[in-house]
């Protein structure tokens, strides 16, 4: 008699980058060798390191933010960019962090009606289509509006994260609502 495997995998909860305020029309940070650690500031978020786990994929479903709810045309060209740091310790002891672009991701809002999440008492906006730039590694996607264009559902990647020892996410958006912000839901596996 045939007997029924069981494969059980980590179910890690998600934890957020919370809002992050983006400067319409502003590019990405430059991501160049440094002796200068990653952080988060500007338009980027360090996610943690301190959890005592080494990821291997980055599950990330990315939103945006805004004074009032965002529509494709008032919220364009959004990007998300996750930049992996590795160090190099120089003879003289000094670690140099030298950056390599895991995912360059295009983020789009439905043409229908865009959801509305209240998360810790804040309106986010979950992007509901996603594309990943050439030249980067594989990247799955999932991206229901690609396919629909009022698809409201929202879109999510995974990215290859192995041998990384900081990851850096990298937030851009095109928007003429007033306050834009961008963010993302992320868990490791």
């Amino acid at each position: 008699m045939p007997t029924d495997i069981t494969i059980s995998t980590d179910k890690p909860e998600y934890r957020t980058s919370g809002l992050i305020a983006v400067t319409s029309g502003t590019a990405y940070t430059t991501t160049e060798p440094t002796t200068t650690a990653p952080s988060t500031t500007g338009q980027n978020f360090l996610i943690p390191t301190n959890l005592g786990d080494k990821p291997s994929l980055l599950r990330l479903a990315p939103f945006c933010g805004a004074a009032v709810a965002p529509t494709s045309a008032t919220f364009a060209s959004g990007g998300l960019r996750v930049v992996g740091w590795s160090i190099y310790t120089q003879t003289g002891g000094t670690a140099f962090y030298v950056p390599t672009v895991l995912a360059d991701l295009a983020l789009g809002l439905t043409t229908g009606t865009v959801q509305t999440e209240l998360v810790n008492g804040v309106a986010q906006y979950p992007f509901s289509t996603v594309t990943v730039g050439t030249g980067v590694p594989t990247v799955n996607l999932y991206s229901p509006g690609t396919a629909s264009a009022s698809n409201v559902e929202p879109c999510a990647a995974l990215i290859d994260t192995i041998g990384m020892q900081y990851v850096q996410l990298q937030f851009k958006a095109t928007a003429t609502v007033s306050t834009p912000t961008m963010g993302c839901f992320w868990s490791t596996l």
